[in-house]
Parts: C-alpha cells; sequence; structure tokens
C-alpha cells in the first residue's frame, strides 16, 4: 500500500494531477509495467521513501549511510531476468482477417508508432479493433514463416 501511495505521489509530481485515474489489474485494458519500467521506476523514485516492507530492509541495512541504502534499496528490488515482452504506442492503420474460427478472429496488421516506424502486428480479439485509432501494444516479438518479424499481441489497449 505504502509503495502504490509512493507511486501515485511520483506520479502525481511528474505528470500532474488530472492524469490520475484508478484501474485494476483484472480489468482488460490494465496496462502493465515493462520490468525495465519498474526498475527505472525504482531508480527515479528512490528519493521518495519508504516503500511497502522499509522496515525490515532499514533493520537488515542499518549500519549503511543513506546513500547507501538508497542504493542497496534498488538493487534488492530489481527484476533480475530479462522481460522479452515489448511496449509500443501507435496507430492501427491497416490489418485482415488471416483465420475465423469458432474463436475470436485472427489478424495480421501494420502500426505506425509514435517515431514513425512501422511494426507488422498479429493478435486476435473478441472485437476487431477500429482503424486509424492509436493503441498501446504489448507482446513478443516472433518470427512468422510467412509474415516475417511480427509483435505477437498480448494487450491491445485503446489510448485515449
Amino acid at each position: 500500500m505504502i509503495e502504490s501511495f509512493k507511486f501515485l505521489a511520483h506520479h502525481i509530481h511528474t505528470c500532474g494531477e488530472d492524469s490520475i485515474r484508478v484501474i485494476s489489474e483484472e480489468v482488460d485494458d490494465y496496462v502493465d509495467q515493462l520490468h525495465t519500467e519498474y526498475n527505472e521506476f525504482l531508480e527515479e523514485t528512490k528519493h521518495l521513501f519508504p516503500h511497502s516492507n522499509d522496515w525490515a530492509f532499514l533493520d537488515r541495512w542499518k549500519e549503511l549511510s543513506v546513500d547507501e541504502l538508497k542504493e542497496k534499496w534498488v538493487e534488492e528490488n530489481k527484476i533480475e531476468y530479462d522481460d522479452e515482452r515489448t511496449k509500443l504506442t501507435g496507430i492501427l492503420e491497416q490489418y485482415e482477417i488471416i483465420q475465423e474460427g469458432t474463436r475470436h478472429p485472427y489478424f495480421h496488421g501494420h502500426v505506425v508508432e509514435t517515431d514513425g516506424r512501422k511494426s507488422a502486428v498479429m493478435g486476435s480479439a473478441r472485437q476487431l479493433p477500429p482503424v486509424n485509432r492509436s493503441y498501446i501494444i504489448i507482446g513478443v516479438k516472433r518470427d512468422h514463416p510467412e509474415l516475417g518479424e511480427v509483435l505477437e499481441i498480448h494487450k491491445m489497449i485503446p489510448e485515449s
């Protein structure tokens, strides 16, 4: 709870009060952080003490100086394995249905990212996404035998 409050305080300070909204991990349009984003958050907010389990941490490392404590906190909380996921933000330019079945339609499309690069994506959805809209897409890059490198979509959230 304290860690969530710390994140909220940092977010308000960085982005302003108008950018606050409440959302649960249980809903479909929740955007989770990539490991690098979480690690960067720890690094950027180490000056905003405390985190939720700080008292045990402080007891364990009571001999360290304040600056050493901050570095030790980041070191202990970093996620140590690589995150194979990729996050991109861009406009879904076009797509085609490549498989229709009893479940959700499977599609292949192209997204123009905010930096102008074009990325191939593929995924399935209950409802096909509208084109010419901006999305936050989290997925894993795969080599498809016919389509080449594509981002296999795990989450596709319309950007407001």
